[in-house]
């Protein structure tokens, strides 16, 4: 372990005591560009928000030796936050709104009359499975943003705005560098980018 990943280590820990978060026991950071490597549906790793997986601290090979030991513990505060309080919410949201196309696609395997209907009927059926899925997808997608902006804003209560609104600056200016070589983030579609971000703890 390298001692830029004790840093953070130990920003993790201070900042989770310092939201009052207990429990928290990282064991290690793991630079990559998805969540699960190798897997399918994993998700890539947004810079500006660090995720955990286990006892695992995830973030973007991007941000390797780029920031200063200060700069983590803002940054981390509102993904410990997303982790320990909303990360359920956002389990049951995401189950709840494809939840439809799901019992439409059960109906077809646990109810034999149900593939005896006429064609038109399973086809309707079909498209409307199809539907609910991409509509719950895309509502889940919505729900995981406005669970990360809340995030944001309750570690801006503990760590103040002004710290967190500085720390996602930085990473904007990263983000403009590598953009003017050539170089784009990568983005995961349920975060929130760095300027809405910014924007929602201006106008709270």
């Amino acid at each position: 372990m390298s001692s830029e990943d004790d840093t953070i280590l130990e920003a993790a820990r201070r900042t989770g005591d310092i939201l009052g978060l207990s429990g928290f026991s990282l064991t290690a950071v793991l630079w990559q560009e998805v969540d699960f490597p190798g897997r399918r549906g994993a998700k890539v790793i947004t810079p500006h928000f660090p995720v955990l997986v286990g006892s695992k601290l995830v973030i973007s090979e991007i941000l390797r030796g780029r920031l200063a030991a200060e700069d983590w513990g803002p940054i981390l505060a509102p993904s410990l936050i997303f982790c320990r309080k909303l990360k359920r919410r956002s389990t049951v949201g995401t189950f709840l709104r494809i939840l439809p196309a799901l019992l439409i696609l059960t109906g077809f395997l646990v109810l034999p009359e149900a593939l005896a209907s006429p064609v038109p009927l399973i086809v309707g059926l079909i498209v409307a499975a199809v539907v609910f899925f991409v509509l719950g997808v895309y509502s889940a997608i919505r729900l995981d943003r406005l669970l990360v902006l809340e995030a944001d804003k309750e570690a801006a209560k503990v760590i103040g705005s002004v710290s967190l609104i500085e720390a996602l600056r930085k990473f904007e200016h990263l983000r403009e560098l590598d953009a003017a070589r050539g170089g784009e983030w990568p983005e995961y579609g349920d975060h929130p980018s760095i300027t809405k971000r910014i924007a929602s703890l201006q106008n709270p």
